[in-house]
């Protein structure tokens, strides 16, 4: 069975020995990939809340 990777949607696709990881777009945040030996081992997800002000 093919996987396939739609591009009319936003995100990040990982693609490891054949296998695809998608990764959907937060709000506001930060992914940071974490590699070892080529490969990508761990992704570290980190969200901020963004909390407004009225002046």
């Amino acid at each position: 069975m093919e996987k396939t990777i739609n591009t009319s949607e936003n995100g990040v696709y990982i693609v490891q020995d054949g296998t695809i990881t998608a990764l959907s777009p937060k709000p506001f945040g930060q992914d940071t990939i974490i590699w070892q030996n080529g490969q990508v081992l761990d992704i570290e997800r980190a969200e901020r809340i963004r909390i407004k002000q009225k002046k």
